[in-house]
């Protein structure tokens, strides 16, 4: 769509596809690179600098290295300071539908790398995701997942709860990454992503200290899979059929002042409006924009009741 910008969505001032501010910080310098190849090059990519091919689910992901000589992004094995993912052929339109959700977490206060939407040889759309477990240099930060935290065997089994332990009995400020994680869990369901698993919650380290890592790979995969799961992990003992007193016994359970999870509930709410906007304004065809904005519609007023799903109406 024209007019807005294909990092943090915003409405554009003037003529381009971005922000000069969101180039340079998502890429040091406000010009965009270039992408030497195609979608179709991508997997002899991959297992040239893996030696194997590495797809997570049904989305490929490369690793990737500004060249500041020739301004292009390119394939490497080590030492890659972004990831970047193409469109997979069994669910259309990911790398569109991760970087809105990714812009609409940041949206509303949840912390995100730098990201965004650029153009392959072939014309095609990746999304381009700075690596917050990299330092400019390309040396690892480390970090651990919760899969790993929790001696996992399989990333879907297992409860938000324990999620939220592990938090608790990890991070070094366990107040505010708690609150975080809470008002994540609240976002995901808003947004309709029932595929947030023990893999895709991580704890970073700084210094000594853990802490909960920023967001990633944040979708709407209720657009994709109409019968899903509210939640890849259960809540209050259930995954689906998910309300508001689920979210509430959440928030007892991590210990959470009740004052502080009514304002998060609270701040959420007042989001509505934004994150509907942000779906119906975004790089989605007609049908899935659409789509998107009902799926928020509904979940809005499981979580809130009618008066909220009615305070925003479909174009």
């Amino acid at each position: 769509m024209a007019g807005s910008c294909r990092c943090c969505h915003a409405p554009l001032e003037a003529g381009g596809r971005y922000h000069p501010r969101c180039l340079s910080r998502l890429f040091g310098r406000a010009l965009l690179p270039t992408i030497p190849f195609g979608r179709a090059e991508m997997p002899a990519l991959v297992a040239r600098d893996q030696g194997r091919m590495s797809i997570s689910g049904v989305q490929m992901k490369l690793s990737a290295r500004l060249d500041n000589g020739t301004g292009r992004l390119e394939s490497v094995a080590t030492g890659g300071t972004y990831i970047l993912k193409p469109e997979p052929e069994r669910y259309p339109l990911i790398p569109q539908n991760e970087n809105l959700c990714m812009s609409m977490a940041e949206a509303v206060g949840l912390p995100v790398p730098p990201h965004g939407l650029l153009a392959m040889a072939d014309k095609s759309l990746c999304y381009v995701v700075k690596r917050f477990d990299r330092a400019e240099d390309g040396t690892k930060i480390q970090q651990e997942t919760v899969f790993q935290i929790l001696g996992a065997a399989e990333k879907y089994a297992g409860s938000l709860e324990s999620v939220g332990k592990a938090i608790r009995s990890h991070a070094a400020n366990v107040g505010l990454d708690v609150i975080d994680f809470f008002e994540r869990v609240l976002f995901c369901f808003l947004t309709g992503n029932g595929d947030m698993h023990l893999k895709n919650w991580a704890l970073l380290y700084h210094g000594r200290d853990l802490a909960l890592a920023p967001c990633y790979d944040l979708v709407c995969s209720r657009v994709y899979i109409a019968n899903e799961e509210d939640s890849a992990l259960a809540l209050n003992g259930k995954k689906n059929k998910l309300a508001r007193v689920d979210f509430e016994a959440l928030a007892e359970n991590l210990g959470i002042d009740p004052k502080a999870a009514a304002n998060s509930f609270e701040r959420l709410r007042l989001a509505q409006e934004k994150l509907r906007e942000m779906a119906i304004g975004s790089e989605l065809p007609f049908g899935l924009r659409r789509k998107l904005a009902g799926i928020i519609k509904a979940r809005y007023k499981r979580l809130y009741g009618r008066s909220a799903a009615d305070a925003s109406s479909l174009p």
